[in-house]
């Protein structure tokens, strides 16, 4: 509220930017001639938006506005300054840029929106064609270049090989080709037919001879061949004749078989001499023959000759084929690359003409595509009134205040009274006395002290009085072991038992013994005595009696101190050690050797967070306090020590409920 009142809000000069679709976003310089790679209608904004954030350009608003004599801590200083001011914000659907410019003075904030509105047009102005028509017309040269060098290769690589028309000279090479094929074919053919035939006329005219027989005269060697035929007829009848009626070994049989032996001699010498004339004459079916054979054997020749000579043709003609399809190929990429350089030279030379109109374009303010159609003007009225300053920060400060309490509630789960005390933790509150003066002090010695000193200006029955009876009430013996024991050390455990020890005084005509197992060697909790040898308890008034006599004998046996309380029938027994004992063996021996000589022995254990000892020897006691700090104590940390005790065997009597606050008054407590 301090801030809204004596800080005057700001004023807001505002600028809107239409961002039109423009040429000269293209930048991609495609040679082919293809789409134009250009942002979306609605990225258009986010381009401009981007020039119109950038640092370099904020700087060359400031120091237009500084001038040029600013020292550069002077220029980051009002730079930092002019880019907090400055708020851009870009919508995309309607290709707008908002420009925002906060400033006490509302003719300053729309002088520096001009500012930036001029220095964003010149600079983007340079963006956007600064050395593009140069570096397009380079292009352009060199493209024409190699395309005049590809129309020179291409020239010398057909005067080299010979080539008119490549197409032409391939299609009549390959008619070529398949003339000759066909020729060849059919001299195959022909070779094969006339091969044929040949084979087939020496096959029929194999037996074909040049002379053949007219007649033959064999009559008379034939006559006399029958004539002996008939006489071996003859006698093989009679042999059979005789080879009827006689034995085979007959000299009758014998002689007939001699004879038709010797005739068979006979026709035999008779067919190997006998002579038979014969006439030969000139066969003419032999000459047509060998005429026929000559001729087919010439065709054959002559076929395979013409055979082999239309194979050499065939062959060089695919010689020359492969030869043209070769250097048609390499044409043909010496021809690509002069097109797709004819090409490129187009598009380069439409590419410079179209970046000189740009050029011309948008180097006028009032013909780019960014229009303004928002010009910024000295605003009227200031960006926040202080009303509404003021109430955001009253309702900011009750919510933040509410939101303060309901954490520090939820998270801490300490105990504000008795009874929220005993509802949590199931244990009666045996000591609650409320802290006058209302402000909590820091613990320590000082504090503790003051603590104790407005517990005991309290009347005793109501601080201590229920805590006594509880006491009385754990054992029948007639000397009671009180274990007091906190988790922490600043829990008030030392005024709870100062101001227990003064009531218990009256309790009883034996001195009321203290024992101190918390403090150390060098810093005892009770103080060092005085110059009489005399602990001096400030703010616990006590009778004017004298000091009560340390028992030699049990401190010479138990190696513990005794200290004397000046006014007071109390000792405070600490260990010249400064250890107490660790074995409950030597604790039970303690223990029993001080009930000898006291009626009440309050053992100030040390806090639970920084020993065990409280703890373990709380089953030889008869009865053992819980103290619990109010606001501070946490709920888990106390139910945690309330279970370690009673599992350990201590007798948990009940708490003793320290530095509470009265913040409401103890009638109103029982509503809750």
């Amino acid at each position: 509220m301090a801030v809204a009142l004596l800080v005057p809000m700001p004023y807001r000069a505002q600028s809107t930017l239409l961002v039109l679709l423009a040429g000269y976003y293209d930048q991609s310089n495609n040679p082919n001639g293809g789409a134009a790679v250009q942002p979306a209608i609605g990225q258009l904004d986010g381009v401009e938006a981007q020039i119109l954030s950038s640092p370099e350009l904020h700087r060359d608003v400031v120091i237009a506005k500084l001038g040029p004599n600013a020292s550069e801590q002077e220029i980051d200083s009002h730079l930092q300054e002019f880019e907090h001011r400055l708020h851009i914000e870009q919508n995309d659907l309607a290709s707008t840029i908002n420009l925002t410019y906060y400033d006490a003075d509302p003719k300053e904030a729309a002088d520096a929106l001009s500012r930036l509105l001029d220095t964003y047009f010149r600079r983007r102005a340079t963006i956007f064609t600064s050395g593009r028509v140069d570096f397009l017309t380079g292009q352009r040269d060199e493209v024409a270049r190699q395309l005049k060098k590809a129309d020179a290769d291409l020239l010398a690589f057909q005067k080299t090989h010979g080539i008119v028309n490549i197409d032409d000279q391939t299609s009549r090479a390959v008619l070529l080709e398949s003339q000759l094929v066909q020729q060849k074919l059919e001299n195959d053919t022909s070779l094969a037919q006339h091969r044929g035939e040949l084979k087939s006329e020496q096959a029929s005219s194999k037996g074909v001879k040049a002379t053949i027989p007219i007649f033959t005269d064999d009559s008379e060697a034939a006559h006399a061949l029958d004539t002996m035929q008939l006489s071996l007829m003859q006698l093989e009848a009679r042999r059979a004749d005789f080879a009827s009626r006689y034995m085979d070994s007959s000299p009758f049989v014998q002689q007939l078989d001699q004879q038709i032996a010797d005739m068979h001699a006979s026709i035999a010498r008779r067919k190997a001499q006998m002579a038979t004339a014969t006439r030969y004459g000139h066969n003419d079916y032999y000459d047509v023959v060998q005429g026929r054979l000559a001729a087919l054997n010439a065709s054959i020749a002559g076929e395979t000759a013409r055979q082999q000579a239309l194979e050499e043709q065939i062959k060089d003609t695919r010689a020359k084929l492969r030869s043209l399809s070769d250097i048609s190929s390499q044409m043909r990429q010496l021809q690509a690359t002069r097109d797709i350089l004819a090409d490129s030279f187009k598009d380069r030379s439409r590419q410079v003409e179209l970046a000189k109109i740009q050029q011309g374009q948008v180097s006028q303010v009032n013909s780019t595509n960014v229009r303004v159609i928002q010009a910024p003007f000295p605003p009227s009225q200031r960006s926040v009134s202080a009303s509404l300053i003021i109430a955001a920060s009253v309702a900011a400060g009750l919510l933040i205040s509410a939101l303060v309490v309901l954490v520090m509630a939820s998270l801490r789960e300490t105990f504000l009274s008795p009874e929220q005390a005993e509802r949590s933790l199931l244990l009666p509150v045996l000591n609650a006395p409320v802290m006058l003066g209302g402000g909590a002090r820091r613990p320590g010695a000082a504090g503790a002290s003051a603590d104790a000193a407005k517990a005991a200006s309290r009347p005793a029955h109501m601080a201590y009085g229920r805590m006594i009876a509880a006491i009385n009430a754990s054992t029948d013996s007639p000397a009671k072991v009180v274990m007091a024991l906190s988790f922490g050390k600043n829990d008030g455990l030392l005024s709870v038992i100062r101001g227990l020890a003064v009531e218990l005084e009256h309790r009883t005509t034996k001195p009321v013994l203290i024992l101190d197992m918390a403090s150390g060697a060098d810093s005892p909790l009770y103080g060092p005595p005085n110059a009489q040898g005399l602990l001096t308890w400030s703010g616990h008034g006590g009778q004017s009696r004298a000091a009560s006599a340390a028992p030699t004998e049990i401190a010479a046996s138990s190696g513990l101190v005794f200290e004397s309380v000046e006014r007071h029938n109390i000792v405070v027994a600490r260990p010249e050690s400064g250890t107490f004992p660790s074995s409950w063996q030597q604790t039970t021996a303690l223990f029993n050797t001080l009930r000898e000589a006291h009626d009440y022995i309050v053992v100030h254990a040390p806090p639970a967070s920084q020993s065990f000892a409280g703890i373990e020897n709380a089953a030889l006691a008869d009865a053992t306090v819980m103290a619990v700090r109010a606001e501070v104590s946490r709920k888990p940390v106390v139910l945690g020590l309330k279970t370690q005790l009673l599992d350990a065997g201590g007798r948990l009597i009940g708490i003793a409920l320290t530095h509470r606050r009265g913040y409401i008054p103890n009638f109103i407590y029982r509503f809750f």
